[in-house]
């Protein structure tokens, strides 16, 4: 009796020594990183495979969401994670943003005296070209060598002479810039001094007049009174002169010798580095990924050392816009023109971040042994389909736990790391240096009036969201005047509530189209829906692609057994023919939706393809995701389907259409605060707005300011919630997908106007019904924005398309106009309160209040024995403990 007596007291300690070591430290009882353990081994690559049971797979980057995305990843109609298009880089942004490899240490401090815009003396440059070869390793008088003997790349006199005569030809109408009768910005300066100081473009950088650096192209060109170009001022009548000068032509002659020979060697680098990029993501093994490794590194290589020399011109000497342009944009090195050392350690800040996001797992709802769930696939599934509050609640909290707070202390020291990519880069932190191709002084302030444009939409899009999931709740979780709990929103961030449609379709007797069972019927394959977006652009007087296209192409998942990222995406090889897709179609509405979207970035390729390869981008990052999403807009109306025979009829009932608009306004609009949000909390981190100590409240306050939006628990800062989402540990900047979403209605619109498939003002051609389909002129509006490339301004691209020169939401409204007229009767209906009130705290710096749960709106003590109740506990514990020894 006394050993079962002893058996039963010892059980019960044994209980309440685990509830007092769960109570202790309520959901942040994590040890701290300790920095001088030995880290995992990183790949080359940048990141560690999860659980590595063969050399191969040690080498192999099994995860798609463990690298960064190849050329122009496509949006795939997914929304959020490592998986979606919002986490994808093209390739000019991996090039100009950094890289997780290791670089290898060069000496690029040795002068080069190749240029008469170089600073050093040129004298013996024949010998000097010998002993110092302007790019060292590489063999371009002899290209077979490099490239195995491929003629393709010969180094062909004939050709490299046309080159030359394009660059040379003043295509830019050099007369308009040396005739002061003539001003270019004449419409927009009045003749009146520019703002914020001077901006000649050959100034020097002023940290203390962030308007007056060398950052000539940053400047908007349509800002009131600017004089971008100096040509107003007392110094013009002077460079006029200069530019007559016979010493000056020759010397202008040699800088645009010395621009087409970069361009010709950097396009060859670029085709080789493609070529592996593309062998390794279409048969992923451990010798294709060490040739891509290589290629990308020896790319990388080349930039930074045209970067480095062209640091070396003197650009006072350069007064021809286009020249000028193309110069600076060589010159961009970003995080590669770090020191050696800080690159590494840049790098390896990266590496360990992501190595921390990717092997996160958390414990499943209710079943404690169950502890191998992943973000991808089994929490976004549990985030999107299930309806169990307190199931959400726990994946939420415990993802973030695991995948975000580990990660904090790398992040701080990336932040500072960030600073000093700026810092060479002649701009005063990390958030200016990631708007630089934005162009715009102002760029901060212009998105803040784009999204008091549209925040009456979201108010009242938040609003009857609210009001549903209030319906289906319970009021007792969820207040009317109050933010939403960011997890029942259907998504781990809240950036896209497309997954709760089922709660709030307004209609839902009146189902969505859905072609694909006409699809399947009709036979389609992956083929005939790739042809049947080639014949969507070719309809509207565009370039058809040619068989290359289709022959070298990866359209569905090979049959050999070769192991394939499948995520699609579009590749230019930068030779000007060479463009593929590489994809694993799915014979869906989604899928062709999906195939148009590739094909728009293909178009893109081919109308810009006669520019240098500086020039072959979108006008700044969000163009070319801005124009496949406007496509996508034509293709996915009911109008496009029926047209193409997957519909009998198009769909004109206004209950389809408030359905229709709903479910893209859950995607697009409900996107917007988030990406706002996120990018404006990294510039505040950047820039010192807010310091590393509060950086997690601080980011739950935007989330509350922008969207209406509280984390379902109380967050300290200990949490780093922001480190759960793949952008942050990868460094990637989300403010494009911002303005992509901004730009592709301002496109859409213009392309629907010309045509006439779309007139303001009149109920039969409402914007969101527009399909451009057949129409000629929306496609010659298309062809001249894509043409341009990155040879102008997006500001000078829009307004000389569009007549807008600016980012514009009325664009977007006036899309979502008879929505939001709906939503706005609505709410009259149901005496709904329009907009959120703050309603407690969502963040402390105190850890000790990290175990209150959302309840009713508000934040109240969940089960807990902390306070009166652990003395007591502590008090039975002895008693038992002394009971048991006397017995």
């Amino acid at each position: 009796m006394t050993e079962i007596n002893n058996k039963y007291v010892l059980s019960i300690l044994l209980a309440l020594t685990h509830l007092l070591a769960a109570q202790a430290d309520p959901q942040l009882d994590l040890p701290p990183l300790n920095p001088d353990v030995q880290g995992p081994e990183l790949l080359y690559n940048s990141l560690t495979p999860r659980t590595p049971a063969s050399p191969l797979q040690t080498l192999g980057d099994f995860d798609r969401s463990q690298r960064y995305g190849p050329p122009y990843a496509s949006d795939g109609l997914n929304d959020d994670g490592a998986d979606d298009f919002r986490n994808g880089q093209t390739y000019d942004e991996r090039m100009r943003y950094g890289y997780t490899y290791n670089a290898r240490a060069q000496n690029l401090s040795r002068p080069v005296a190749d240029s008469p815009f170089s600073d050093y003396n040129s004298n013996n440059l024949g010998q000097q070209q010998r002993d110092n070869p302007r790019y060292p390793n590489h063999n371009y008088d002899n290209p077979s060598d490099r490239f195995g003997n491929n003629n393709r790349y010969a180094d062909n006199f004939d050709e490299r002479q046309r080159d030359r005569d394009r660059y040379n030809n003043d295509n830019l109408d050099q007369a308009r810039f040396n005739n002061p009768n003539n001003d270019y910005n004449a419409r927009f300066n009045g003749n009146q001094p520019p703002v914020g100081g001077n901006l000649d473009p050959n100034s020097p950088f002023n940290s203390n007049n962030p308007y007056g650096n060398d950052r000539n192209r940053f400047d908007n060109p349509f800002r009131p009174n600017q004089d971008r170009f100096n040509l107003n001022n007392d110094r013009y009548f002077e460079r006029q002169r200069f530019q007559q000068d016979r010493r000056y032509q020759i010397e202008l002659e040699k800088l645009r010798n010395l621009l087409v020979e970069t361009d010709h060697k950097g396009s060859l680098e670029c085709t080789a580095n493609v070529g592996a990029q593309w062998n390794f993501e279409t048969n992923v093994n451990e010798i294709t990924q060490a040739e891509a490794f290589n290629a990308q590194q020896q790319y990388v290589d080349f930039l930074r050392l045209v970067a480095e020399q062209s640091k070396n011109i003197n650009k006072d000497l350069i007064l021809d816009r286009r020249l000028y342009r193309q110069w600076m944009l060589q010159s961009e090195a970003g995080p590669n023109a770090l020191p050696i050392e800080t690159l590494d350690r840049y790098n390896r800040l990266i590496n360990e971040m992501l190595y921390i996001y990717n092997e996160a797992t958390i414990c499943a709802y209710q079943q404690p042994f169950i502890c191998n769930l992943r973000y991808i696939p089994d929490l976004k599934e549990i985030m999107s389909k299930s309806r169990d509050w307190d199931e959400l609640q726990h994946t939420w909290v415990e993802y973030h736990r695991k995948a975000g707070r580990e990660m904090r202390d790398g992040y701080e020291q990336l932040v500072d790391v960030m600073n000093e990519v700026a810092y060479v880069n002649n701009v005063t932190n990390g958030g200016e240096f990631w708007y630089l191709p934005y162009e715009s002084a102002n760029f901060r302030q212009d998105v803040e009036n784009v999204w008091e444009q549209i925040r009456p939409l979201y108010e009242g899009l938040h609003s009857y969201v609210r009001r549903k999931l209030r319906d289906y709740y319970g009021p007792n979780r969820i207040n009317r005047i109050a933010p939403i709990p960011s997890h029942i929103l259907g998504n781990m961030y809240a950036q896209s509530w497309s997954n709760i449609l089922d709660i709030v379709i307004p209609y839902p007797g009146r189902k969505l189209v859905d072609v694909t069972p006409r699809m399947i019927e009709q036979g389609y394959t992956p083929l005939l829906m790739f042809q049947l977006a080639e014949e969507f652009f070719t309809s509207i007087n565009m370039s058809a692609v040619g068989p290359e296209f289709y022959t070298n192409s990866l359209l569905e998942q090979p049959l050999d057994g070769r192991r394939v990222f499948c995520e699609p995406s579009a590749w230019d090889f930068c030779n000007r023919h060479d463009f593929r897709v590489k994809t694993c179609s799915e014979i869906s509405q989604k899928g062709l939706l999906s195939a148009h979207h590739e094909m728009a970035h293909i178009q893109y390729f081919l109308q810009y393809r006669h520019l240098p390869k500086v020039f072959r981008n979108g006008a700044n990052p969000a163009f070319h995701q801005a124009i496949g999403d406007a496509i996508m807009l034509s293709v996915s109306t009911s109008k496009h389907f029926q047209t193409i025979g997957l519909l009998q009829r198009s769909v004109d009932e206004s209950s389809y259409d408030i359905n229709y608009l709903i479910t893209m306004a859950l995607d697009k609009v409900a996107f917007l605060p988030f990406a706002l949000a996120l990018d404006n909390w990294r510039y505040d981190v950047f820039s010192g707005n807010t310091n590393k100590h509060t950086m997690n409240c601080h980011y739950w306050n935007l989330r509350e300011r922008y969207g209406g939006v509280k984390p379902p628990v109380l967050r300290s800062e200990k949490d780093f919630d922001l480190g759960a989402k793949y952008h942050i540990p990868a460094n990637i900047p989300y403010i494009k997908y911002y303005v992509s979403t901004i730009l592709q209605f301002q496109i859409y619109r213009g392309m629907c106007r010309v045509s006439g498939q779309y007139v303001p003002g009149d109920p039969r051609k409402p914007l969101h019904r527009c399909d451009v389909y057949r129409h000629p002129e929306a496609g010659n509006l298309l062809k001249s924005i894509m043409a341009k490339g990155a040879s102008q301004p997006w500001q000078e691209v829009l307004e000389e398309t569009l007549g807008e020169g600016r980012l514009d939401g009325t664009a977007l409204r006036e899309y979502f106009a008879p929505l939001e007229e709906w939503l706005r009767l609505e709410s009259l209906r149901t005496n709904e309160f329009v907009g959120w009130n703050y309603d407690g705290d969502y963040c402390k710096r105190s850890i000790e209040t990290a175990n209150l749960q959302v309840t009713g709106g508000y934040y109240n003590a969940a089960t807990s024995v902390v306070g009166v109740q652990l003395p007591m506990l502590l008090l039975l514990a002895w008693t038992l403990l002394f009971m048991w020894r006397s017995i």
